[in-house]
């Protein structure tokens, strides 16, 4: 059997504080009631392109994440435009046209082939979902313009913007910024911050997915939430707001000065940490950010693992050794510790080779856990009528030494920091010499 690479899932997380009032669709009301299309579309042109205008755009598209765009509109209908993509789009603008049409409901602006919004899409299986280049007037509410696309309904808001930030986006600073947080945010695999009231949460940006996902202890329960984001100049701001009890969190900022991320709490600025491993202790993230799988490969057929004592590489190598000399003649690759926070079960799955093809055996475990993390597991009787446990009770007899470390231990776990990544560690409580390592997530399934 060909083992499968070793993967190592790295939680992040990322809160910010502040409290804002939530914007929505509900809080802009409509400027303007117009009698005739004409007297709309006239108004429209007016707003949109007055000589030349130029807007902070934020694209929400329905089937994709969000994004910052910077957009300048003259009255020759060229259209200029910067996108948050990635450096290179934030600095260098695309040139290509635009036009404004009056329909029977609403005016229309629509974008020629060219700009950077052919370069917004999101796959879905085999077809490709473009973001929409003509959006329809919605409403306007003082110096804000909404648009809806006219083929996805993807929304675009457009915000006026001011001689700063027309100076700062002139000058690059979006690709600037896009820079800066790929560079921060690559120097240290996890980070989190200290709250105001003294508790430690965990977050991290997924620059690849769009993405910020941030988990927390709450009464000793692991609160995660995720949501998109969209790139501003030295901040990343969310599609929406991300509640931390009362508090509402919209964005955090870079300081390009200093070199940090903060968040604002009120008018304090919270600098966020970096370090090789989680504030949040590894029991409380399984299955509740992490995966809830500790992958434990053999050191002979797949690959070894450091933090292994040498009383549990004998016990590995006494049941290695058992299961290739018994009748079945199969080797041992890997054990999964497969928990179920909710029903505090365990499935200790044993992953063997017999003649090139693969089997699992499952034994099933109950197990408690103190607030401090230390688990006690009990053996459940097999039942033979599941596959799985009728393979479990073929080769127990051959694998006794693990089920052995397994049954008369109790652990606790904890991270081991390698150059390679993360990996989870057993220690046992009743025994110094026994600790072994595994991988975070299945190496099977």
């Amino acid at each position: 059997m060909k083992a499968k690479n070793m993967w190592i899932i790295i939680f992040l997380g990322s809160i910010l504080f502040g409290s804002c009032k939530k914007e929505s669709k509900d809080a802009y009301e409509v400027e303007k009631v117009f009698p005739t299309s004409e007297e709309a579309f006239n108004d429209f042109k007016k707003s949109l392109v007055d000589g030349q205008s130029i807007w902070k755009g934020t694209l929400t598209p329905k089937s994709g994440k969000v994004y910052s765009l910077y957009i300048k509109l003259n009255d020759k209908g060229e259209v200029s435009m910067l996108a948050d993509l990635d450096p290179q789009s934030g600095a260098t603008a695309k040139t290509s046209r635009f036009s404004l049409r009056s329909e029977k409901t609403n005016p229309v602006i629509g974008f020629s082939e060219g700009s950077y919004l052919d370069s917004i899409y999101v796959k879905k299986g085999r077809e490709v979902i473009s973001a929409d280049t003509s959006y329809s007037f919605s409403y306007k509410k003082a110096d804000t313009i909404m648009l809806v696309g006219n083929r996805y309904g993807d929304e675009l808001k457009l915000v006026y913007a001011t001689v700063q930030e027309r100076n700062d986006y002139n000058a690059g600073e979006l690709g600037q910024s896009l820079y800066a947080v790929s560079w921060f945010f690559s120097k240290k695999p996890f980070y989190s911050v200290i709250t105001a009231s003294g508790y430690g949460v965990q977050f991290a940006i997924n620059q690849f997915s769009r993405s910020v996902i941030a988990s927390y202890v709450d009464k000793d329960k692991v609160q995660t939430t995720s949501v998109d984001f969209a790139y501003g100049i030295n901040r990343i701001q969310f599609k929406r707001p991300i509640k931390l009890g009362t508090n509402w969190v919209y964005e955090m900022f870079f300081d390009p000065v200093k070199e940090v991320f903060y968040i604002k709490d009120g008018t304090q600025k919270i600098s966020f940490v970096g370090s090789n491993m989680p504030v949040i202790p590894l029991h409380q993230f399984l299955g509740n950010g992490f995966p809830s799988v500790l992958s434990i490969p053999s050191p002979y057929y797949v690959t070894e693992l450091p933090g292994w004592s040498d009383y549990f590489y004998s016990i590995w190598t006494n049941a290695t050794s058992e299961l290739n000399y018994s009748p079945y003649q199969g080797f041992l690759l890997v054990v999964d510790f497969d928990f179920s926070t909710k029903t505090k079960v365990l499935n200790l799955n044993l992953y063997f080779d017999i003649g090139s093809q693969l089997y699992t055996a499952t034994f099933p475990y109950s197990y408690t856990k103190t607030t401090d993390g230390t688990y006690k597991f009990t053996a459940l009787p097999l039942n033979k009528n599941i596959e799985v446990q009728a393979n479990a009770a073929l080769i127990q007899p051959y694998v006794e030494s693990i089920l052995w470390a397994v049954s008369n231990n109790r652990y606790k776990l904890d991270y081991y920091d390698t150059p390679n990544g993360l990996l989870g560690q057993f220690i046992s409580q009743d025994n110094p010499d026994i600790y072994f390592t595994g991988m975070i997530g299945s190496l099977v399934n």
